[in-house]
């Protein structure tokens, strides 16, 4: 996440929205109870609004992806979900007020809490399930769990918990009683749902109508595939240099689908081809690079903001990081300078491409023109390299990184003057911030997305990261403490 006016006025947002259901619950106007009781209340109500709001913040709403990009959507999304469980964990320990006897169950009010044998039950039920959940979200890329069965018994629980929630709020919730505050949380729940059906029916039943038909699959480095594609209805994809696409094989059925960056430039042509540039690390990569020319798949497109800003400003330096497959927006963005109007090609550009071995580098001559661009320089770093590799040779650190940046330091460009847009393998990604950290890059010069964070990697965008989620719980926090009073 950066610090950027964009960034930061969405936070905001976001935890207005949050704040949203205790607002309306404090002007209910109820009869007072005990303070660690309201705080109570308030906790579990910020909590089960961060909940229902994750469902939104999945990175599947192409508006939010494009303008924030999904980066912050699923930052927000994976470290709001740590606070909701801790003020739902906490929420059932500070109550005082007893609960109504089980002869004579009824609503809770200002003297007796609600809690009967099912919305204590559907609490408990909710609480724990949210801990399965999060803990297998944050252990997804260590087990042996194949994606779609994590994706679908991620969307599975998810489900559960908010009707389980739902059903413990409203039958518990001493706010919940009230017609204003049921009304949001039917509402907030209704919303919820929705998203679901949207990713997991209504998308998939309309996208049979808008299949893509494969021209071609060609390996273009060891293990390293080309897919081009074109919609068999004409239909034309818009999209921006950096996007990526959501492509399922064969037929339009729900969870077997993963995320490729597009390589290809956009261009204003209905028949135009979108290519993809894939890596065959087994399961659903191996079957894209199976498929023949005629066979269908099908397109949720386009999602993501990633080098949106590249081509802004001609003048200003840009650093290219790319690891393995981490080259496709890449090229997909240079490509979109050879076809701009005015094509920003006197840009100074410096392309840092990252590979284990010399021949999974893709040769990009054979992708474009690069002779059009006039200041563009490309240093190649290779893990395990063969006898014969004259280049840089090891991992992308910090040593390594000031080695190709000499391309600019020579021609006396000023490296903090310049955008960096990285790409590539989520711990490639890290290594390569914490590196650029120490070459005194600040985190506002960098771009990244990813997909899966690692939280205790130590780098400057995850200290920024936990620092703001830190302080907007605290801020949530001093909110239900000041209203609870």
């Amino acid at each position: 996440m950066k610090f950027s006016l964009i960034s930061i006025t969405a936070l905001i947002a976001y935890l207005l929205l949050v704040f949203l259901p205790l607002g309306i619950a404090h002007n209910l106007s109820l009869p007072e109870r005990p303070f660690a009781d309201q705080l109570s209340s308030a906790l579990a109500i910020l909590g089960f609004n961060i909940i229902l709001l994750e469902f939104l913040s999945t990175g599947r709403i192409k508006a939010l992806s494009t303008f924030l990009g999904v980066d912050w959507v699923l930052q927000v999304h994976q470290l709001f979900a740590r606070t909701a469980v801790i003020f739902l964990a906490i929420h059932p320990f500070i109550y005082t007020l007893p609960n109504r006897a089980i002869y004579a169950p009824g609503p809770p009010d200002e003297t007796h809490l609600g809690l009967i044998g099912p919305s204590f039950t559907t609490g408990v039920m909710g609480l724990l399930l949210l801990a399965v959940l999060i803990g297998l979200a944050v252990t997804r890329n260590t087990s042996q769990i194949k994606y779609e069965t994590w994706r679908f018994s991620h969307a599975l629980m998810a489900v559960a918990i908010a009707l389980l929630g739902f059903h413990h709020t409203s039958h518990a919730g001493r706010f919940a009683q009230e017609p204003m505050m049921l009304l949001y949380w039917q509402c907030a729940l209704a919303i919820a749902l929705a998203s679901v059906a949207w990713v997991y029916l209504i998308r998939p039943f309309t996208q049979r109508w808008q299949p893509y038909q494969v021209s071609s699959v060609r390996e273009v480095a060891h293990k390293i595939y080309e897919l081009n594609i074109q919609s068999k209805n004409n239909q034309h994809l818009s999209y921006k240099a950096g996007q990526f696409a959501w492509i399922k094989l064969f037929n339009s059925r729900p969870l077997f689908e993963n995320p490729f960056s597009i390589s290809s430039a956009p261009q204003k042509s209905s028949s135009s081809t979108i290519q993809f540039l894939i890596k065959d690390v087994g399961d659903f990569t191996h079957q894209v690079t199976q498929l023949q020319a005629g066979d269908l798949l099908y397109l949720d497109a386009p999602y993501g903001n990633f080098g949106h800003t590249a081509a802004n400003n001609p003048q200003e330096a840009l650093v290219l990081i790319a690891g393995g497959a981490g080259i496709a927006p890449i090229i997909s963005i240079l490509r979109s300078f050879i076809a701009g109007k005015p094509a920003p090609l006197e840009k100074p550009i410096l392309l840092i491409y990252g590979n284990r071995l010399e021949d999974q580098m893709v040769h990009l001559n054979d992708m474009m023109d690069l002779h059009l661009f006039k200041q563009l320089s490309i240093q190649a770093i290779v893990t395990e390299p063969y006898n014969q590799w004259t280049g840089l040779s090891g991992v992308m650190n910090t040593e390594n990184l000031r080695k190709a940046c000499q391309v600019f330091t020579e021609k006396n460009i000023d490296l903090k003057k310049a955008q960096f847009l990285v790409c590539g393998p989520t711990e490639m990604i890290d290594a390569v911030e914490r590196s650029l950290a120490e070459m005194d890059i600040s985190l506002n010069q960098i771009e990244s997305e990813k997909f899966q964070y690692d939280f205790s990697q130590n780098n400057a965008r995850n200290r920024l990261s936990l620092i703001l989620m830190s302080l907007s719980s605290c801020a949530l926090i001093a909110s239900a403490v000041y209203l609870a009073k």
